[in-house]
């Protein structure tokens, strides 16, 4: 009577171990990716570095994973001056998974290695509408944001009896 007790709680343990686990990953290599471009490494660089550091589970090599490495900055002229806008925006792997940054259109960037905006002083398409109120971008500094989300396999039949974990793992860090 006792044994399908004692295995139902195991198996929940080893997936909330697992669960916690994953996002521990992904918090760690988002704080790493966020480290990495405050210091003046190129996108590029960057988003390369993480994808030979990454570990099971997330893969930026497979449609598991995305990292969304993005710098923020005051516009300082045009029809921007003044606004925080999307200055440099590089994404890489196969998950579909969207920024937490919203910005007024799909603005335009230039390739590897910066992958900076085309016309930072005037596109308005750059300018970031759902900034939190507590993050200020200062005037001439900059705000680097590195976002990773990874798709979650659960490991046990537990979502089959109501018992949901989440699906997708998020994780974001702000320099």
């Amino acid at each position: 009577m006792a044994l399908p007790l004692l295995l139902v709680l195991a198996l929940g343990i080893i997936e909330v171990s697992y669960a916690l686990y994953s996002q521990h990953v992904v918090v760690q290599l988002s704080r790493e990716a966020a480290n990495l471009i405050s210091r003046d490494v190129t996108l590029q660089d960057a988003a390369a570095a993480m994808t030979s550091m990454a570990s099971l589970p997330v893969d930026f090599n497979s449609d598991r994973s995305r990292l969304t490495l993005s710098v923020i900055r005051q516009g300082t002229a045009g029809r921007n001056a003044g606004k925080p806008i999307l200055y440099q925006r590089c994404e890489i792997g196969g998950l579909v998974a969207s920024s937490v940054l919203r910005t007024r259109g799909p603005g335009a960037f230039g390739g590897p290695p910066d992958f900076v905006a085309l016309d930072p002083d005037n596109d308005e398409d750059l300018q970031i509408i759902n900034l939190p109120d507590n993050v200020a971008v200062p005037n001439s500094g900059l705000i680097f944001l590195a976002e990773v989300s990874n798709e979650h396999n659960v490991i046990t039949p537990f979502d089959k009896i109501g018992f949901r974990l989440p699906t997708t793992l998020y994780s974001s860090a702000y320099f």
